[in-house]
């Protein structure tokens, strides 16, 4: 599916609420902004990707590697008719929908959004960080079972970060110390945001990552 995707530029939706979302009565304004034809060109394409992968999928000379991932088992349980709805092919192309989204933008959202808190609440950073480096040591990276024995993590991250986020959030904090940028302070960090389903900063923060040499800063 990656290599579909690389073909066509997207520009996902889910940051593109429109005027109608909030002010019905004002939906006149999405045809004028050109909210309503950036929507129907985004369906348009996801919905031709959608098609082309299943229809890879349909094919029996498909590559060994598409038997048995998620849309073949879809394809699978349509073919047998073993749901309790007769499962269309619009149906897993919303499916595929929800993966898609919730896998990207779901995910980079909360790990910019746990970065932010934490860059604002130094001394929360460091102690985290603490706890983080005296468990894993020099071993150099975070597994998922390493996360369980981190209960102060775990704490503070457990509203922003699921358990897959946890392990990237936590590998970034042990390997790196952050940094605003140079004559910016903790006040100046702003939490603004777009409009939409998932919460994105409206303002892009840019922080300084510092490699830390582990075997040195550990004892």
């Amino acid at each position: 599916m990656k290599k579909h995707m690389k073909r066509r530029n997207f520009s996902y939706g889910a940051r593109d609420d429109g005027f109608s979302d909030y002010f019905p009565l004002f939906g006149w304004l999405d045809k004028l902004f050109g909210n309503i034809s950036r929507l129907e060109k985004n369906f348009k394409d996801l919905d031709e990707l959608y098609e082309e992968v299943i229809e890879q999928h349909l094919n029996s000379n498909r590559p060994k590697s598409m038997e048995g991932d998620i849309i073949d088992l879809m394809l699978q349980l349509k073919k047998e008719q073993s749901t309790p709805i007769d499962l269309t092919l619009d149906n897993i192309k919303a499916i595929l929908m929800d993966i898609f989204s919730g896998g990207t933008e779901s995910s980079a959202t909360a790990i910019i959004w746990a970065m932010t808190a934490l860059i604002k609440n130094p001394k929360v950073t460091k102690k985290v960080q603490e706890e983080i480096r005296k468990s894993i040591g020099t071993k150099g990276f975070v597994n998922e079972d390493d996360i369980q024995n981190m209960p102060y993590f775990k704490a503070v991250v457990f509203h922003l970060v699921l358990q897959q986020r946890n392990l990237i959030l936590s590998n970034l904090l042990y390997a790196f110390d952050w940094e605003l940028p140079c004559g910016m302070k903790i006040e100046d960090i702003d939490t603004a945001v777009l409009p939409g389903i998932t919460m994105h900063k409206k303002n892009d923060r840019c922080l300084v990552p510092k490699k830390l040499h582990l075997a040195c800063h550990i004892i």
